[in-house]
Formats: C-alpha cells, structure tokens, sequence
C-alpha cells in the first residue's frame, strides 16, 4: 500500500510541474533553436566576419612619408618632402577580392548546412520525447489494469475461489510496472533536457504532441551535389581554387610611386650655401618603380602548396559523396523496415491486442481461464502498444535523418 501511495504522489507531483512547463510544436521549438542555439549563433558569426575580410582584398602598403635635406646642393630637389606609396599589381587585387568573396559564400553554406542538421536535431530530440512520453503513458495504463487485476484476485481469494499465492503474484506484477513507470519518467525526464539543451534554452518545456504518429513525407531522388553538405563543399572547392590564383599572383610585379615637393630649411645653413628656392614656386619630381620577382621559387612553393589543398579537398568531398550514399542506402532501407512494422501495427496489430484482452479479461471473471493466462495477455497487451510506438519511433528518427540528408523538410 505504501508503495501505491508514493506511485500516487509521483504522479500528482510530476502533473503539477507539467502544468507549469510551456508545452511547444515542433515548428516553435525550431524557430527557438535557429535564434538561441550556440551552433547557429557561431554559424552567423562566421559569415559576418568572412564579409568583414573581404575589406581586406585592397590592403596597400603603408605609405611612406620622408623628408631630406642637402646642406652641400643649395636648393636642389634633394631638399624635398616625399610621398611614396607601394602597391600590387591590380590584379593581384582582384584575386584576392574573388578569394574572399568565395570564402564568404562557403560560410554562408556552411550556416545553411547547419540550420539543417539543428533543425534535424530539434526534430529528434522533439519526436524522442513524444516517444517516451508514450511509454509512459502505455505504463501507467497497464499499472490501471494491474490494479484491476488485484482487486479481483483479492475478491476471489476472500470468496475462497484462489489461494494467497496469486495475490502475491499479482502484487509483485503491480510493483513492478510501477518500477517501470519510475524508469520510463527518468527517460522522459532526459529526453525533455535534452530538446532544452539542442534548442538552446533553460526554460522548463515539453512537446505539445500527446500522440505519436508517423512523419509523412515525400523522400526526393538523392543527390549529394544538390543538399547542403554539397554545397558547403562546393563552395569550399571554389574557394580553394581562387587561392591557387591568389598564389599565383605573386609572380606578378609590384608597383611603387614617389611625389617630391621641394621643401628648403633656409634656416639650417651649416656651409653658407645658396638655399633658396628655385623661381617659380616649389619643385614638382615624381619617381615611379616596377618591382620585378627575379627570385620566386617561395611563389612557385605557395602555389605548388594551393594546388595539394585544392586536390586534397577534390578527394576528400569525393570520399564524403560516397559515404553519404551509403548513408543514404542504410538509412532507406531501416526506413522501409520500420514503416512494414508501422503498417502493421496500424492495420491488425493493435486491434487485435485490444479484441485479446477484452475477452481474457471477460473469460477471466467468469472463471473460464486461470490468473496465469490471463496475466500472459496483460503482458503482452502492453507490449504490443510498447512495440508499436517503438516502431514509430524508429520510422520518425529514420525520415528526420533522411531528410537531413537532402536537405528537405
């Protein structure tokens, strides 16, 4: 009895806080994981520092300020203020500009990629929660039956129809489920903190959805070039070839321009020279210089270095198309093996489990069958609706996977 009181106050208790918890749809649960989620939030991140790089494609030189003074030349340019400025060729410029613009468009892939596996993510851990929310259900339901069931062994055993061993069994058969229930609250108990942890939040919520169903959907022809992940590489491919151009344009030549505007210190005359400026205003010189890469053998290193990266990469979004799918090969046929077990629950099995322990338990308190057999089919009853919704469950996990896969919803 004690342990039935404490059974009781569990599930008062454990109402009560689900009555304070928000209960969400999956859709308000995705929406809440694409603001708060580490993953996206740093996803985002990425992309805006990838734009804020792209500033950097017309990095020029320092520009170099000097000023020289001949004492021994009188007025000569040689007494002049200069501006020098230092530049690559401009296309070096533009190929650093593609470089960078391509890098922003792999983060971008890279944040829609992982919107996809988070929302794949949300959905799991959202349906995983229906799941045993379901078990939990199925066990309290069996433990109304049990109870049931003890109350009629004890009024047959006070009516001398059976003996006290029976109702020690149908005891420990109660206690038991009950065992179970603690066990399945425990499940759902991890299965809740653990949509909390993916969407991001430490407010307390529950999934809306009371009753497990399986996920429709339409599976389109999979093409690894056409999902997320094959963009992400893609883009990442792009980029590493404008690197290799990038790289390449070290072998082009630098640029350099000088402005002098004649500036005499009359004041610092240690020679007595004639300092004066030349007539007819400041003197106007300017120099220009080509830099000329004689030694590149560190360009052609980078560039030979580019092109092993490109190639690794070549290989390794290979590797990962194949691997996708077999993936994808699995995963459709679990797939096809969890929706015949579906099926078959939602055509015959579960109505013929029902139609089996209405009659046992008519037959049962006419005397027409023994507890023995009666609690058989108790058993099984409750492990056939465990089954079925482990079976939708599987199916639901299958298609979230799947359509996390190609990128579908």
């Amino acid at each position: 009895m004690r342990h039935i009181i404490l059974t009781i106050m569990g599930t008062i208790i454990s109402g009560a806080a689900m009555a304070q918890m928000r209960h969400l749809s999956l859709q308000t649960c995705i929406d809440m994981a694409m603001k708060q989620s580490p993953t996206i939030r740093m996803a985002n991140k990425q992309v805006e520092r990838a734009q804020a790089l792209q500033g950097t494609a017309w990095d020029l030189e320092k520009t170099e300020l000097s000023l020289s003074q001949d004492p021994t030349s009188g007025g000569s340019p040689d007494n002049a203020l200069s501006v020098t400025q230092s530049f690559d060729f401009p296309t070096v410029y533009i190929a650093r500009r593609q470089q960078l613009k391509a890098e922003t468009q792999a983060e971008r892939s890279r944040l829609e990629m992982e919107q996809k596996n988070v929302e794949a993510a949300v959905a799991s851990a959202y349906f995983q929660l229906v799941y045993q929310e379901q078990c939990l259900r199925n066990l309290r339901r069996q433990d109304s039956i049990m109870t049931r069931y003890r109350t009629v062994v004890r009024q047959r055993m006070e009516a001398g129809e059976t003996g006290r061993r029976e109702l020690i069994n149908a005891e420990r058969l109660q206690r038991e489920n009950q065992l179970d229930i603690v066990q399945a609250e425990n499940e759902a108990e991890n299965a809740r903190l653990q949509l909390m942890q993916v969407i991001g939040t430490d407010e307390p919520i529950t999934a809306a959805d009371e009753l497990l169903t399986p996920i429709e959907f339409v599976l389109p022809a999979y093409n690894y070039q056409q999902t997320p992940e094959g963009r992400f590489s893609n883009d990442k491919l792009q980029a590493a070839e404008r690197q290799v151009k990038v790289e390449k344009s070290g072998y082009a030549p630098s640029l350099s321009l000088s402005l002098r505007n004649q500036m005499v210190i009359s004041s610092w005359n240690p020679y007595n020279e004639d300092r004066s400026r030349y007539d007819g205003g400041n003197f106007m010189g300017f120099e220009v210089g080509v830099g000329i890469p004689l030694f590149y053998g560190a360009t052609k290193a980078r560039v030979k270095a580019a092109k092993a990266e490109r190639e690794q990469l070549q290989i390794q979004i290979q590797q990962e198309a194949q691997q996708r799918e077999s993936q994808y090969n699995a995963l459709l046929s679990r797939c096809n093996a969890a929706r015949q077990r579906v099926e078959y629950y939602a055509e015959n099995g579960c109505q013929w489990n029902d139609e089996m322990v209405r009659l046992a338990t008519a037959e049962y308190e006419q005397g027409e069958i023994g507890y023995v057999e009666y609690v058989g089919i108790l058993k099984d009853e409750i492990d056939v609706y465990q089954k079925r919704a482990e079976a939708i469950n599987e199916y639901n996990q299958t298609v979230i996977e799947l359509q996390r896969l190609c990128g579908t919803k």
